[in-house]
């Protein structure tokens, strides 16, 4: 786990954006004057970012001190030099939204098939 990619700072920094600055500026290129990234992804999205950022488990986790604030805290463009428990959370957080995906993707597909064989046994 020690390659971390560029999509790493970008999903640390949209996490960052979407628990402490108001959505009215996420869109905005410069938020408070702290750093050039901005959201780019369209709304639904920023959205899942913001349920990512504002849940119990991860106000838990940085209670506990499992997971440091610097993790989710608005920082710099050069300052994203952050703890392996944080590109612990952050993996997680995708693997959890691959689940979810991958979930309701079954759920949809076995509802379409289900309605497309209902219709062929009333004929």
């Amino acid at each position: 786990p020690s390659y971390r990619s560029t999509d790493f700072d970008v999903h640390r920094n949209w996490l960052s954006l979407t628990k402490h600055v108001p959505l009215s500026e996420w869109y905005y290129n410069d938020v408070n004057g702290t750093t050039v990234h901005t959201l780019d992804y369209p709304p639904l999205f920023a959205f899942f970012e913001y349920c990512l950022s504002h849940n119990f488990v991860l106000s838990y986790i940085q209670e506990k001190g499992w997971l440091e604030e610097k993790c989710t805290s608005l920082l710099g463009d050069f300052e994203n030099d952050v703890s392996f428990a944080c590109v612990v959370y952050q993996r997680c957080t995708v693997i959890l939204a691959d689940v979810v995906f991958v979930w309701g993707s079954y759920f949809a597909s076995k509802s379409v098939f289900f309605m497309g064989n209902s219709g062929s046994s009333n004929g």
